[in-house]
């Protein structure tokens, strides 16, 4: 079964939880109250602060990235010291902006995020890190230069979790199932099969695809309705708490369909509270 993180409305349980660096807060007000229920965190790098195109590092360099991080993680468990938690390692995109974020055509967002990711687990060996493998945009193929250095590197061989990480924006299903299958044919045969294979942001209509490759992959994407009937309630997003619960519990469904494992409590609670059968 798939596994899917995100953060969820703040009365829905759910297992397995997306923490944004940049919006901490709300993560750790769900964490609070869904102690009970989460098994498996995702702390992201919040990479999303790209989009803004006047932005060429994070606040501080990779360095300071990372050092927030490891006090979210160490904040994290704390609070669930039994849960499994994955960081991920501060990382450079190019498909928000392509090209932005390239220091020279030697120096480009992919060796930039292999720089962060050596320091990441030189520095801090202890955090359990998802490596996280870039590329360049719209060119699946690049994600293999990622793996290259990172087994030349000795990153593989220590760090069995990664996360394919260029194709949030991507809007063309041929370039995300490219990109996530040359990822995985690489790992399988350089003798890597045993690894925890995630993707960042990841289309619903991908995953008929990429089915038997994936372990796991993440989106905040149910905020927008997912069908018709939704669509003519008025809003193109979710407006009201209600609506937040609503548009989470059809976009759960429409993942159970599709073989992503999804808990019993949280399909209780949907079927409870929510009209969303309806919609689905």
């Amino acid at each position: 079964m798939i596994l899917f993180f995100t953060l969820p409305p703040q009365r829905v349980p759910w297992r397995w939880v997306l923490i944004n660096a940049n919006r901490p807060d709300k993560g750790f007000a769900y964490l609070y109250e869904h102690h009970r229920h989460v098994e498996r965190i995702i702390i992201d790098s919040g990479i999303e602060i790209f989009r803004d195109p006047k932005l060429r590092d994070y606040p501080g360099g990779f360095h300071a990235c990372l050092k927030r991080q490891v006090m979210l993680y160490e904040r994290v468990k704390r609070l669930l010291p039994g849960a499994d938690v994955m960081v991920t390692a501060c990382d450079y995109c190019d498909d928000y902006n392509p090209g932005s974020l390239w220091l020279s055509k030697d120096f480009t967002n992919i060796e930039r995020t292999v720089e962060s990711v050596v320091t990441a687990v030189d520095w801090y060996p202890d955090v359990p890190w998802l490596i996280p493998v870039q590329g360049w945009y719209r060119r699946p193929d690049s994600l293999l230069i990622s793996l290259e250095y990172y087994e030349e590197l000795g990153i593989l061989k220590r760090w069995r979790r990664l996360a394919v990480a260029n194709l949030c924006v991507e809007v063309r299903g041929a370039i995300i199932t490219r990109g996530v299958k040359y990822v995985h044919h690489w790992l399988v045969s350089h003798g890597y099969r045993d690894m925890w294979l995630h993707v960042f942001g990841l289309k619903i209509a991908a995953l008929n695809r990429l089915r038997g490759i994936l372990t796991s992959f993440d989106s905040v994407a149910w905020t927008r309705p997912l069908t018709a009937k939704l669509y003519k309630r008025g809003n193109w997003s979710a407006k009201s708490d209600g609506e937040r619960e609503l548009y989470f519990c059809v976009y759960i469904d429409r993942l159970r369909r599709k073989g992503v494992e999804i808990p019993v409590e949280t399909l209780r609670w949907c079927r409870e509270n929510t009209e969303y059968e309806r919609y689905s």
